[in-house]
């Protein structure tokens, strides 16, 4: 049940998910692309796009029989309480795991760019301290940092794009279209993290006052999501081809280093815009972290879930450190990621409508708020 002070706009919603989404991913997004589909890699990009449109359009409706509730809440009355605790403890125990990884990811990224002498552990506990902050604030913070942050980003971020246009060689993208039909849907289980963070929907549209405002952001969000994406795996083919981008470990890094501007004051723009995107991070930690503290209050029956914010910060801390080495951490992250996006985003809200159709399940507006 949400609170007057608890409410998500259908905006809000849209910047939710895709400063979500797009986070650390989009560092290496052209390079797992091109590793399996080479020149071809968009077209991936563009399949789970239109796939995750359709689970946009069940979260809202599912979100919709039951106003006013998250997953957290219905899947009790879907499923019965016991099911339904479990449900959001496995949905809890995936979140923090995300935490982690993305929190991980991101620490390698500024090390080796931005704070080489910084040790890890210090650049690791800072940001899972500072998200503290906003996470304990409440659903309404947590809506309105990735409101705030979202304009900051993106419009230098697509400028400084733009500006690396005269270093591409647009042969780079040939041959077009020779994949072949099996190798591209067999690269779509690999790439379903590229689109991790939907999923969070089926928590925060349950925080606005008209969950069916929601299909509209939704659908705009997954678009752009997609559109953002194609940008960086064409362009960085188009500046480096495919194998070198293949070989590269964030190609996005290496094509922002490539813009050269005369006269320019600023001589790092790589530096710039990486300080940027700490922001993009920290937001997709901040909403995550809240989703994953909010679960637990769910399963513990506690009405705030302030209390359970420091706690998972040792556990978050503990797991960011267990991977040895980069590789190791990749590795990590393709044994369970492609996995648990798949149930969540995909198996578990078919699941729950289906069986809430089934039952001819539905709560009324006035019973949500």
């Amino acid at each position: 049940m949400i609170r007057n002070n608890d409410i998500v706009s259908p905006y809000q919603i849209a910047m939710i998910t895709i400063m979500t989404v797009i986070s650390v991913e989009v560092f290496s997004i052209a390079a797992d692309t091109a590793d399996i589909l080479g020149t071809d890699g968009w077209l991936v990009i563009v399949i789970l796009g239109i796939i995750n449109i359709f689970t946009a359009m069940v979260i809202v409706r599912l979100n919709s029989i039951f106003p006013g509730k998250t997953i957290a809440e219905y899947s009790q009355i879907i499923i019965g309480t016991v099911p339904g605790k479990v449900l959001t403890s496995f949905f809890a125990i995936y979140l923090i795991i995300v935490i982690a990884y993305v929190t991980r990811v991101f620490t390698e990224v500024v090390k080796m760019f931005l704070l080489f002498r910084t040790p890890t552990e210090v650049i690791m506990l800072s940001l899972i301290l500072v998200s503290t902050y906003i996470v304990r604030g409440g659903v309404e913070c947590v809506a309105r940092i990735n409101e705030l942050i979202f304009p900051i980003l993106f419009i230098p971020f697509t400028i400084v794009m733009l500006f690396g246009l005269p270093n591409m060689d647009f042969s780079n993208l040939r041959p077009i279209l020779q994949t072949p039909p099996g190798k591209v849907l067999a690269s779509i289980p690999r790439m379903i993290f590229s689109f991790g963070g939907i999923e969070l929907a089926l928590y925060y549209i349950g925080f606005m006052k008209e969950p069916k405002k929601a299909y509209k952001s939704l659908i705009i969000s997954v678009l752009f999501i997609l559109l953002f994406f194609v940008m960086v795996i064409v362009f960085c083919i188009a500046a480096f081809g495919a194998k070198s981008t293949t070989k590269a470990i964030w190609p996005l890094v290496m094509y922002i280093r490539g813009i050269s501007l005369p006269g320019l004051f600023i001589e790092r723009l790589d530096g710039v815009i990486l300080s940027l995107w700490v922001l993009t991070v920290f937001t997709t930690i901040v909403t995550v972290f809240f989703t994953a503290s909010y679960s637990i209050s769910k399963v513990a029956g506690t009405r705030e879930q302030k209390q359970y914010v420091l706690p998972l910060v040792i556990i978050i801390y503990y797991l960011a450190l267990q991977p040895g080495s980069l590789a190791e951490l990749y590795e990590w992250g393709n044994a369970i990621f492609p996995y648990a996006v798949s149930a969540f985003m995909y198996v578990v809200p078919v699941m729950l409508l289906i069986i809430a159709g089934l039952r001819k399940l539905e709560v009324k507006q006035n019973e949500g708020n």
